[in-house]
Protein backbone atom coordinates (compact mmCIF):
# COMPACT_ATOMS: atom_id res chain seq x y z
CA UNK A 1 0.00 0.00 0.00
CA UNK A 2 1.27 3.16 -1.03
CA UNK A 3 1.85 5.63 1.63
CA UNK A 4 0.18 9.05 1.83
CA UNK A 5 1.95 12.06 1.12
CA UNK A 6 5.15 10.29 0.47
CA UNK A 7 4.27 8.52 -2.41
CA UNK A 8 1.51 10.51 -3.36
CA UNK A 9 -0.58 13.88 -2.71
CA UNK A 10 -4.52 13.18 -2.83
CA UNK A 11 -6.32 14.44 -5.68
CA UNK A 12 -8.34 17.73 -5.28
CA UNK A 13 -10.44 19.57 -7.89
CA UNK A 14 -9.11 22.92 -8.86
CA UNK A 15 -9.76 25.62 -10.84
CA UNK A 16 -13.37 27.58 -11.35
CA UNK A 17 -13.79 28.15 -15.28
CA UNK A 18 -11.13 25.59 -16.02
CA UNK A 19 -11.73 22.98 -14.00
CA UNK A 20 -9.44 20.22 -13.31
CA UNK A 21 -8.51 17.19 -11.10
CA UNK A 22 -4.78 17.67 -9.85
CA UNK A 23 -2.63 15.32 -7.99
CA UNK A 24 0.69 14.29 -7.34
CA UNK A 25 2.43 10.95 -7.67
CA UNK A 26 6.30 9.69 -7.19
CA UNK A 27 7.95 9.22 -10.50
CA UNK A 28 10.16 6.19 -9.73
CA UNK A 29 13.14 7.51 -12.40
CA UNK A 30 14.10 9.91 -10.42
CA UNK A 31 12.24 9.97 -7.14
CA UNK A 32 10.14 12.86 -7.20
CA UNK A 33 7.06 13.88 -6.78
CA UNK A 34 4.98 15.08 -10.55
CA UNK A 35 1.93 16.40 -11.09
CA UNK A 36 -1.07 15.84 -13.08
CA UNK A 37 -3.67 16.88 -14.21
CA UNK A 38 -6.93 15.97 -15.55
CA UNK A 39 -9.56 18.70 -17.18
CA UNK A 40 -12.36 18.65 -16.85
CA UNK A 41 -14.26 21.39 -19.30
CA UNK A 42 -15.31 18.77 -21.90
CA UNK A 43 -18.37 19.00 -19.70
CA UNK A 44 -20.24 22.22 -21.18
CA UNK A 45 -22.77 22.13 -17.88
CA UNK A 46 -20.96 23.55 -15.25
CA UNK A 47 -23.32 21.88 -12.25
CA UNK A 48 -22.60 18.29 -14.26
CA UNK A 49 -18.89 19.52 -14.51
CA UNK A 50 -17.98 19.82 -11.10
CA UNK A 51 -20.23 17.01 -10.08
CA UNK A 52 -18.12 14.56 -12.98
CA UNK A 53 -14.79 16.56 -11.43
CA UNK A 54 -15.80 15.14 -7.66
CA UNK A 55 -16.85 11.80 -8.63
CA UNK A 56 -13.45 11.48 -10.57
CA UNK A 57 -11.29 12.92 -7.54
CA UNK A 58 -12.55 10.56 -5.01
CA UNK A 59 -12.03 7.35 -7.90
CA UNK A 60 -8.28 8.58 -7.88
CA UNK A 61 -8.20 9.31 -4.56
CA UNK A 62 -9.61 5.52 -3.81
CA UNK A 63 -6.92 4.30 -6.15
CA UNK A 64 -3.67 6.04 -4.80
CA UNK A 65 -4.66 4.69 -1.44
CA UNK A 66 -4.69 1.39 -2.79
CA UNK A 67 -1.08 1.94 -3.87
CA UNK A 68 -1.76 2.62 -7.67
CA UNK A 69 0.53 4.83 -9.83
CA UNK A 70 -0.39 5.97 -13.25
CA UNK A 71 3.75 6.52 -13.78
CA UNK A 72 3.87 2.40 -13.14
CA UNK A 73 2.79 0.47 -15.89
CA UNK A 74 1.90 -3.30 -14.43
CA UNK A 75 4.47 -4.79 -16.53
CA UNK A 76 7.03 -1.97 -16.21
CA UNK A 77 10.73 -2.63 -14.86
CA UNK A 78 10.39 0.84 -12.87
CA UNK A 79 8.03 -1.21 -10.54
CA UNK A 80 11.65 -2.18 -9.19
CA UNK A 81 12.15 0.97 -7.26
CA UNK A 82 15.87 -0.11 -6.78
CA UNK A 83 18.70 2.22 -5.80
CA UNK A 84 21.53 2.91 -8.08
CA UNK A 85 24.21 0.85 -6.63
CA UNK A 86 21.99 -2.10 -7.10
CA UNK A 87 20.63 -1.42 -10.74
CA UNK A 88 24.47 -1.13 -11.42
CA UNK A 89 25.27 -4.55 -9.52
CA UNK A 90 22.10 -6.33 -11.42
CA UNK A 91 23.27 -5.02 -14.78
CA UNK A 92 27.03 -6.37 -14.58
CA UNK A 93 25.91 -9.82 -13.24
CA UNK A 94 23.44 -10.11 -16.34
CA UNK A 95 25.94 -8.63 -18.75
CA UNK A 96 29.02 -11.29 -16.87
CA UNK A 97 26.91 -14.17 -18.03
CA UNK A 98 28.06 -13.69 -21.85
CA UNK A 99 31.27 -12.19 -21.85
CA UNK A 100 34.72 -14.11 -21.33
CA UNK A 101 36.47 -14.18 -17.94
CA UNK A 102 38.98 -11.46 -18.71
CA UNK A 103 36.05 -9.21 -19.46
CA UNK A 104 33.91 -10.22 -16.79
CA UNK A 105 37.10 -9.04 -14.45
CA UNK A 106 37.37 -5.46 -16.14
CA UNK A 107 33.42 -5.04 -15.73
CA UNK A 108 33.65 -5.87 -12.14
CA UNK A 109 36.86 -3.73 -11.70
CA UNK A 110 35.06 -0.66 -13.28
CA UNK A 111 31.37 -1.95 -10.99
CA UNK A 112 33.80 -1.06 -7.92
CA UNK A 113 35.33 1.54 -8.93
CA UNK A 114 31.30 3.24 -9.15
CA UNK A 115 30.60 1.74 -6.24
CA UNK A 116 33.43 3.52 -4.29
CA UNK A 117 32.15 6.84 -5.91
CA UNK A 118 28.98 6.78 -4.85
CA UNK A 119 28.72 5.47 -1.14
CA UNK A 120 32.12 8.26 -0.85
CA UNK A 121 29.23 10.82 -2.38
CA UNK A 122 26.27 9.68 -0.26
CA UNK A 123 24.22 8.47 -2.97
CA UNK A 124 24.44 4.78 -2.77
CA UNK A 125 20.87 4.82 -1.76
CA UNK A 126 19.73 6.81 -4.27
CA UNK A 127 17.28 5.73 -6.96
CA UNK A 128 18.58 5.63 -10.53
CA UNK A 129 17.03 8.78 -11.91
CA UNK A 130 18.44 10.74 -9.49
CA UNK A 131 21.66 10.46 -10.74
CA UNK A 132 22.42 13.40 -13.23
CA UNK A 133 24.74 14.97 -16.05
CA UNK A 134 26.57 16.65 -13.12
CA UNK A 135 27.27 13.63 -11.19
CA UNK A 136 28.56 12.15 -14.00
CA UNK A 137 30.96 14.66 -15.06
CA UNK A 138 31.98 14.43 -11.08
CA UNK A 139 33.22 10.78 -11.67
CA UNK A 140 34.63 11.00 -14.85
CA UNK A 141 36.85 14.02 -13.41
CA UNK A 142 37.91 11.73 -10.71
CA UNK A 143 38.44 9.00 -13.17
CA UNK A 144 40.64 10.69 -14.95
CA UNK A 145 43.20 12.22 -12.32
CA UNK A 146 43.88 8.93 -10.99
CA UNK A 147 46.93 8.82 -13.74
CA UNK A 148 44.66 6.07 -15.90
CA UNK A 149 45.76 5.91 -19.33
CA UNK A 150 43.44 7.37 -21.89
CA UNK A 151 42.28 4.00 -23.20
CA UNK A 152 40.99 3.02 -19.95
CA UNK A 153 38.72 6.68 -19.56
CA UNK A 154 37.24 5.32 -22.82
CA UNK A 155 36.88 1.83 -21.54
CA UNK A 156 35.06 3.28 -17.99
CA UNK A 157 33.10 6.26 -20.17
CA UNK A 158 31.30 3.34 -22.28
CA UNK A 159 30.80 1.38 -19.59
CA UNK A 160 28.92 3.93 -18.05
CA UNK A 161 26.96 4.55 -21.12
CA UNK A 162 26.69 1.08 -21.78
CA UNK A 163 25.29 0.58 -17.88
CA UNK A 164 22.81 3.63 -18.31
CA UNK A 165 21.46 2.43 -21.62
CA UNK A 166 20.06 -0.54 -19.97
CA UNK A 167 18.74 1.34 -16.95
CA UNK A 168 16.48 3.86 -19.85
CA UNK A 169 15.61 1.04 -21.52
CA UNK A 170 14.37 -0.68 -18.31
CA UNK A 171 12.33 2.30 -17.21
CA UNK A 172 14.54 3.33 -14.16
CA UNK A 173 15.68 6.22 -15.53
CA UNK A 174 14.27 8.97 -18.50
CA UNK A 175 17.98 9.83 -20.00
CA UNK A 176 20.92 8.99 -20.28
CA UNK A 177 23.73 10.96 -18.26
CA UNK A 178 26.11 9.88 -19.83
CA UNK A 179 25.30 10.08 -23.18
CA UNK A 180 26.46 13.97 -23.96
CA UNK A 181 30.17 12.87 -22.81
CA UNK A 182 32.97 12.12 -25.19
CA UNK A 183 35.68 10.04 -24.97
CA UNK A 184 39.34 11.13 -24.66
CA UNK A 185 41.43 11.81 -28.19
CA UNK A 186 43.62 8.55 -28.22
CA UNK A 187 47.50 9.28 -28.98
CA UNK A 188 48.69 7.58 -32.25
CA UNK A 189 49.75 4.18 -31.08
CA UNK A 190 53.74 4.00 -31.55
CA UNK A 191 54.84 0.73 -33.07
CA UNK A 192 58.06 0.10 -30.98
CA UNK A 193 60.61 -3.54 -32.67
CA UNK A 194 62.82 -4.85 -30.63
CA UNK A 195 66.14 -5.41 -32.12
CA UNK A 196 67.55 -9.16 -32.87
CA UNK A 197 70.53 -8.33 -30.57
CA UNK A 198 68.06 -7.43 -27.77
CA UNK A 199 65.73 -10.19 -28.69
CA UNK A 200 68.68 -12.68 -28.00
CA UNK A 201 69.34 -11.44 -24.49
CA UNK A 202 65.89 -11.93 -23.46
CA UNK A 203 65.53 -15.60 -24.77
CA UNK A 204 69.05 -16.10 -22.74
CA UNK A 205 67.93 -14.41 -19.01
CA UNK A 206 64.28 -16.83 -19.64
CA UNK A 207 66.56 -19.92 -20.71
CA UNK A 208 68.79 -19.35 -17.50
CA UNK A 209 66.30 -19.29 -15.13
CA UNK A 210 64.55 -22.28 -16.83
CA UNK A 211 61.54 -20.61 -17.62
CA UNK A 212 61.03 -22.85 -20.93
CA UNK A 213 57.14 -21.76 -20.66
CA UNK A 214 57.34 -17.68 -20.77
CA UNK A 215 59.95 -18.80 -23.61
CA UNK A 216 57.23 -20.61 -25.66
CA UNK A 217 54.90 -17.42 -25.00
CA UNK A 218 57.41 -15.37 -26.35
CA UNK A 219 57.81 -17.23 -29.09
CA UNK A 220 54.13 -17.20 -29.94
CA UNK A 221 53.79 -13.63 -29.65
CA UNK A 222 56.61 -13.11 -32.16
CA UNK A 223 56.37 -15.72 -34.86
CA UNK A 224 52.68 -16.73 -34.74
CA UNK A 225 50.97 -13.14 -33.39
CA UNK A 226 49.19 -15.09 -30.47
CA UNK A 227 47.76 -12.13 -28.05
CA UNK A 228 48.78 -12.54 -24.42
CA UNK A 229 45.27 -13.03 -23.28
CA UNK A 230 44.54 -15.63 -26.38
CA UNK A 231 47.42 -17.67 -24.92
CA UNK A 232 46.59 -17.61 -21.42
CA UNK A 233 43.08 -19.04 -22.15
CA UNK A 234 44.55 -21.63 -24.60
CA UNK A 235 44.07 -25.33 -22.59
CA UNK A 236 45.83 -28.53 -23.57
CA UNK A 237 43.03 -30.32 -25.20
CA UNK A 238 43.55 -27.15 -27.98
CA UNK A 239 47.27 -28.54 -29.55
CA UNK A 240 47.22 -31.00 -31.67
CA UNK A 241 50.33 -33.23 -30.85
CA UNK A 242 50.41 -35.57 -34.07
CA UNK A 243 49.76 -32.62 -36.84
CA UNK A 244 51.94 -30.06 -34.85
CA UNK A 245 48.84 -27.86 -35.32
CA UNK A 246 47.06 -25.18 -32.62
CA UNK A 247 43.48 -24.79 -32.07
CA UNK A 248 42.58 -20.94 -31.25
CA UNK A 249 38.65 -21.39 -30.17
CA UNK A 250 36.14 -18.76 -30.90
CA UNK A 251 35.56 -18.19 -26.99
CA UNK A 252 39.58 -17.12 -27.02
CA UNK A 253 40.11 -15.45 -29.83
CA UNK A 254 39.70 -11.88 -29.66
CA UNK A 255 37.47 -11.43 -32.88
CA UNK A 256 35.64 -14.83 -31.83
CA UNK A 257 36.70 -16.76 -34.72
CA UNK A 258 38.64 -19.98 -35.05
CA UNK A 259 42.14 -19.64 -36.03
CA UNK A 260 44.26 -23.06 -36.76
CA UNK A 261 47.58 -22.18 -36.72
CA UNK A 262 50.70 -24.69 -38.05
CA UNK A 263 53.57 -24.73 -34.91
CA UNK A 264 57.80 -25.07 -36.29
CA UNK A 265 59.92 -26.79 -33.89
CA UNK A 266 60.40 -23.96 -31.93
CA UNK A 267 57.65 -24.61 -30.18
CA UNK A 268 56.28 -27.72 -30.81
CA UNK A 269 59.43 -29.10 -28.91
CA UNK A 270 58.08 -27.45 -25.84
CA UNK A 271 54.55 -28.46 -26.50
CA UNK A 272 55.23 -32.05 -26.89
CA UNK A 273 57.59 -32.40 -23.88
CA UNK A 274 54.10 -31.57 -22.34
CA UNK A 275 52.60 -35.18 -23.13
CA UNK A 276 55.54 -36.46 -20.89
CA UNK A 277 53.70 -34.94 -17.88
CA UNK A 278 50.71 -35.68 -15.45
CA UNK A 279 48.29 -33.08 -16.98
CA UNK A 280 44.90 -33.17 -18.01
CA UNK A 281 43.16 -31.77 -21.38
CA UNK A 282 41.39 -29.09 -19.38
CA UNK A 283 44.53 -27.85 -17.96
CA UNK A 284 45.32 -24.10 -19.35
CA UNK A 285 48.77 -24.41 -21.03
CA UNK A 286 50.40 -21.31 -19.23
CA UNK A 287 48.96 -20.99 -15.90
CA UNK A 288 51.00 -21.16 -12.22
CA UNK A 289 54.68 -20.15 -13.43
CA UNK A 290 53.83 -20.39 -16.57
CA UNK A 291 53.13 -23.71 -16.70
CA UNK A 292 50.19 -26.26 -17.24
CA UNK A 293 47.34 -26.11 -14.79
CA UNK A 294 43.72 -25.09 -13.64
CA UNK A 295 44.25 -22.07 -12.49
CA UNK A 296 43.89 -19.07 -15.52
CA UNK A 297 46.62 -16.16 -15.19
CA UNK A 298 46.20 -13.20 -16.15
CA UNK A 299 48.03 -10.45 -18.14
CA UNK A 300 49.03 -8.95 -15.07
CA UNK A 301 51.65 -11.45 -14.24
CA UNK A 302 52.97 -11.82 -17.54
CA UNK A 303 53.41 -8.45 -17.78
CA UNK A 304 55.33 -8.20 -14.19
CA UNK A 305 57.59 -10.86 -15.37
CA UNK A 306 58.11 -9.33 -18.43
CA UNK A 307 59.01 -6.03 -16.46
CA UNK A 308 61.19 -7.59 -13.68
CA UNK A 309 62.99 -8.97 -16.77
CA UNK A 310 63.29 -5.32 -18.62
CA UNK A 311 65.16 -4.10 -15.50
CA UNK A 312 67.39 -6.26 -15.08
CA UNK A 313 68.77 -6.32 -18.41
CA UNK A 314 68.17 -2.38 -18.28
CA UNK A 315 66.22 -2.42 -21.71
CA UNK A 316 64.05 0.47 -22.73
CA UNK A 317 60.80 1.11 -20.83
CA UNK A 318 59.28 1.22 -24.94
CA UNK A 319 60.06 -2.93 -25.07
CA UNK A 320 56.49 -4.45 -24.07
CA UNK A 321 55.62 -8.15 -24.31
CA UNK A 322 53.33 -6.75 -27.05
CA UNK A 323 56.43 -5.06 -29.06
CA UNK A 324 57.35 -8.81 -29.90
CA UNK A 325 53.80 -8.87 -32.09
CA UNK A 326 54.54 -5.43 -33.65
CA UNK A 327 58.34 -6.55 -34.54
CA UNK A 328 57.00 -10.22 -35.76
CA UNK A 329 54.57 -8.68 -37.91
CA UNK A 330 57.22 -5.55 -38.84
CA UNK A 331 59.94 -8.56 -39.78
CA UNK A 332 57.22 -10.84 -41.69
CA UNK A 333 56.39 -8.07 -43.87
CA UNK A 334 59.72 -6.90 -44.36
CA UNK A 335 60.77 -10.48 -45.36
CA UNK A 336 58.18 -10.55 -48.41
CA UNK A 337 55.52 -12.18 -46.63
CA UNK A 338 52.03 -11.82 -48.31
CA UNK A 339 49.91 -9.37 -45.96
CA UNK A 340 47.52 -11.32 -46.64
CA UNK A 341 49.08 -14.34 -45.01
CA UNK A 342 50.15 -12.09 -42.37
CA UNK A 343 46.33 -10.96 -41.40
CA UNK A 344 45.28 -14.38 -40.80
CA UNK A 345 48.03 -15.42 -38.63
CA UNK A 346 47.19 -12.31 -37.01
CA UNK A 347 43.27 -13.24 -36.75
CA UNK A 348 42.44 -9.59 -37.90
CA UNK A 349 39.41 -8.78 -39.77
CA UNK A 350 41.02 -6.40 -42.58
CA UNK A 351 43.98 -6.22 -44.32
CA UNK A 352 44.30 -2.13 -43.39
CA UNK A 353 45.06 -2.93 -40.03
CA UNK A 354 47.68 -5.18 -40.87
CA UNK A 355 49.03 -2.82 -43.20
CA UNK A 356 49.72 0.02 -41.26
CA UNK A 357 53.26 -1.50 -40.46
CA UNK A 358 54.58 -1.65 -43.89
CA UNK A 359 55.45 2.10 -43.58
CA UNK A 360 58.31 0.63 -41.70
CA UNK A 361 59.25 -1.45 -43.95
CA UNK A 362 59.02 0.47 -46.95
CA UNK A 363 60.61 3.19 -45.73
CA UNK A 364 63.63 1.13 -45.25
CA UNK A 365 63.73 -0.04 -48.78
CA UNK A 366 63.57 3.92 -49.97
CA UNK A 367 66.77 4.33 -48.26
CA UNK A 368 68.61 1.10 -49.34
CA UNK A 369 67.68 2.64 -52.75
CA UNK A 370 68.06 5.72 -52.34
CA UNK A 371 71.72 6.27 -53.04
CA UNK A 372 72.13 9.98 -54.07
CA UNK A 373 74.87 12.04 -52.25
CA UNK A 374 75.05 15.75 -51.72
Amino acid sequence: MAIPFIDFRPAQVMGDKEVYVCYYVIDPTCDQLKRRRIRCNRIRNPRERAKYATLLCAEINRKLYNGWNPLIGEDSASTKRVSIVEAATDHVRRKAKDLRKDSVRSYRSKLSFFTRWCEKAGISDWLCGRFTSAHAASLLDEYGEGGRSTYSYNSMLQFLKGLFRSLVSEGLVSCNPFATFKGKKRETKRRVTIPKQDRKRILNYFHKREMSGYVAMIRLCFRYLIRPKEMLMLRIRDIDFDSGLLRIPPEVSKNHTERIIALGYDVMKYFQELQKGEYNADNYIFSTHFKPGDRLYTTKNMFATWQKMRENLSLPDSYHFYSLKDTGITEMLESGMPSKFVKDLAGRHSLSMTERYLHVSDARRILKANTVRF
